[in-house]
């Protein structure tokens, strides 16, 4: 840049002396076109070094001025991000360290958000202009019809998207982080009756026998439905009786050798010479087999609720509640909790502990034989 252009964007520094002593100078605010003063305050030194200090000040900023510094320059490159880009970075940022079926629920609350933002003309609007009044809006415009459980993690979405901008200091503060989430009430754990499974296994015998095992996979080992869609052949040690819930499928990236019970070791005998790179399950049919393309998560849903309808079942025995029913056996039964708790691979002990009050109730209710 040469000088000539240089003078067009900034006037050099000088010294002003009176009640308050400062250097100013004048730069180009990059988004308004407009020059800008600048001050730089002395009165901290010493009268008798101030001239000596300001001269050498003076000197040093119009130095820096004549070379192309503009110290608004930074604030341009933060200010002009917009929200949609924004938005689309930050996805790409977690698509690098998540897994599939999270970032579908990213991506979700992304495309909720940036439909909302178009709607209003807001998707182009510098992310510093995006404060907590209009989050404030989208929340009110999306609460009706929603649970206050999906409720709050539109919150914890739009708090994690405005985290990661602030951590790349495009803005100074998080404008969601004091949005207020709502009352949860504590999900309910549905234990499914032993008559009720008897009915159960009865009916998956006779009308889908490879759902056995499906099933026994999470009553027996806790693995979760979508776990269980990613197992391949290589993840079962048949020698050993062994199975090994990969980190790349685990929840919670965290690799898990498990002991398979009887009831699954007779359904995974039968594929020891299938190829090792094939998934476990490719959809509910026993005939079926291994294939190379995973059952999905929703094909384990639809045969359960199927089943539910054929029995007559209520919808509180979600599949999920096997889980939930055999953890709460094994506490029963006296399991330490400890052992519990890496079995179902919780996150602590006191997520554990929530499912202890039932089985601690009905010790107590073996020791308490008063009677009035």
């Amino acid at each position: 840049m040469s000088q000539s252009s240089n003078l067009l964007s900034f006037r050099p520094a000088q010294y002003h002396t009176g009640k308050c002593c400062f250097v100013s100078f004048y730069v180009l605010d990059p988004l308004t076109g407009n020059l800008t003063r600048r001050r730089v305050k002395v009165d901290h030194v010493p009268k008798n070094e101030r001239r000596r200090y300001t001269t050498a000040l003076v000197n040093s900023i119009n130095e820096k001025l004549y070379s192309g510094w503009n110290p608004l320059a930074e604030r341009l490159k933060k200010t002009t991000v917009t929200i949609g880009q924004a938005i689309d970075d930050y996805l790409a940022a977690k698509a690098k360290e998540t897994r599939k079926d999270t970032m579908r629920s990213y991506r979700s609350f992304a495309a909720s958000f940036d439909d909302w933002l178009k709607k209003g003309g807001l998707d182009g609007r510098f992310l510093i202009s995006i404060g907590e009044d209009v989050l404030l809006d989208y929340m009110l415009e999306i609460e009706d019809g929603i649970s206050a459980r999906t409720y709050n993690n539109y919150i914890t979405f739009l708090r994690g998207l405005f985290e990661w901008c602030k951590h790349r200091r495009w803005i100074a503060e998080n404008p969601a982080q004091n949005i207020k989430t709502k009352r949860v009430d504590e999900k309910k754990r549905v234990v499914i009756p032993a008559d009720v499974r008897a009915r159960i296994l009865r009916y998956f015998e006779a009308e889908n026998p490879n759902f056995v095992c499906v099933m026994m996979l999470c009553y027996r080992l806790f693995i979760r439905p979508k776990e269980i869609c990613g197992l391949k052949v290589k993840d079962v040690d048949f020698a050993e009786g062994l199975m090994t819930v990969p980190a790349e499928v685990a929840k919670n990236h965290k690799e898990r050798v498990l002991a398979m019970p009887e009831e699954i070791r007779f359904y995974m005998d039968r594929l020891n010479d299938a190829p090792k790179d094939w998934f476990l399950f490719s959809n509910t049919r026993y005939e079926a087999g291994p294939r190379k393309k995973p059952m999905a998560p929703t094909r384990i849903d639809g045969t359960w609720e199927a089943m539910r309808e054929a029995l007559n079942l209520p919808s509180a025995y979600q599949f999920y509640s096997l889980k939930d029913t055999g953890i709460t056996e094994m506490l029963e039964n006296g399991v330490p909790p400890k052992f519990v708790k890496e079995l179902a691979d919780h996150h602590s002990l006191a997520m554990t502990e929530r499912y202890t009050h039932k089985a601690e109730a009905k010790k107590i209710l073996e020791w308490n034989r008063i009677r009035f």
